[in-house]
């Protein structure tokens, strides 16, 4: 299941939540990029070994500079007076003392670079207490991004950000590693990474067979950690409830994003977006009505009435007249 799906989904249920049976029957996995899957496939398993695996193939990380055991912590770090809150998807400590943050971004935006700063602020800010030397652990950062970041680098997919100074990194002991994954998807139908066979592709194609929905090849079903990958993300294993959380997160981001409008603070943005934004953006609504439609052909094919499918689908009857006459869509 990719984003629009996804997103999809979360419309569906607010409507019905039997919708997401439906889904179950559509789909065999999850959105794995979405915060609440995310969080229960590699922050929840009893070990660790999925975000384990998965941070240090992102990182290069390998040898006796590998992660071996990792403990999570709480993932906010509270505004002071009236700053803003700090909230990441996965904060942990590695056995060598060191930080892994670890951020799941879907969409971009003109801040996001901001925030990443600013979290990063705010981790090292917790890290120093009073009587103790101004020493750091290594702290990195890792991004995995469902969007493009970097488009002036077409075919690397992978960023390793630095502050520079005369060549040199300046403080080597934070890194933040920016992974962007749809651009991944579309070099290796390319064939551009067809000889990359290092972890982090390993991992991406993985993640490629889950958002695609591919058939899983037999080298991967070979691997014991994309096995356990692939076995924790599948749709069915998913409560409702957590699906509805997602659906109100969503509404929340929403409203605050008008309210930003409403108060000023997005001034001017609205003709700051480029052409290419814009494209995107129709080209989601496209996507997004493609998947309402196929679930409308879904319920009609269970034998739910012309009337109930308008209802449920927000769907004109000539739309749901003419899903009915179409022949069954192949694939996803």
């Amino acid at each position: 299941m990719n984003r629009t799906q996804h997103y999809s989904l979360l419309k569906a249920m607010e409507i019905d939540k039997s919708n997401l049976l439906k889904y179950q029957e559509l789909y065999k996995y999850a959105y794995i990029l979405s915060d609440g899957i995310f969080k229960i496939v590699f922050a929840e398993e009893k070990d660790h070994s999925l975000l384990i695996s998965l941070v240090n193939a992102m990182l290069g990380l390998q040898g006796d500079d590998a992660i071996k055991d990792i403990t999570l912590e709480m993932q906010e770090f509270p505004g002071v007076f009236n700053k803003k809150d700090c909230i990441l998807d996965i904060i942990g400590t590695t056995n060598a003392g060191e930080k892994v943050l670890v951020e799941v971004q879907q969409q971009g935006d003109d801040f996001f670079r901001d925030r990443v700063e600013y979290y990063i602020s705010r981790v090292i800010e917790n890290q120093v207490h009073t009587s103790e030397k101004y020493e750091l652990p290594r702290i990195y950062f890792l991004g995995l991004l469902d969007f493009e970041l970097f488009p002036e680098e077409p075919q690397k997919y992978i960023h390793h950000v630095d502050e520079m100074c005369n060549g040199r990194k300046f403080f080597p002991k934070i890194q933040k590693i920016f992974v962007e994954i749809d651009k991944f998807f579309e070099l290796e139908k390319a064939g551009v990474t067809a000889s990359d066979n290092s972890e982090a592709a390993q991992w991406l194609r993985a993640i490629k067979v889950i958002v695609k929905e591919e058939p899983v090849p037999e080298k991967m079903m070979q691997n014991e950690t994309f096995r356990h990958l692939l076995d924790s993300v599948k749709l069915i294993n998913f409560v409702e409830e957590l699906f509805n959380c997602e659906a109100k997160n969503m509404t929340d981001l929403k409203a605050e994003h008008e309210i930003g409008f409403s108060e000023g603070r997005a001034e001017g943005r609205a003709q700051g977006f480029s052409e290419g934004k814009t494209e995107g953006a129709a080209e989601e609504r496209k996507k997004a009505n493609e998947e309402r439609l196929e679930m409308a052909r879904a319920s009609l094919a269970e034998g739910d009435s012309i009337e109930k499918v308008t209802r449920i689908f927000k769907l004109s009857e000539s739309e749901v007249l003419a899903v009915q006459a179409k022949p069954t869509a192949q694939g996803n």
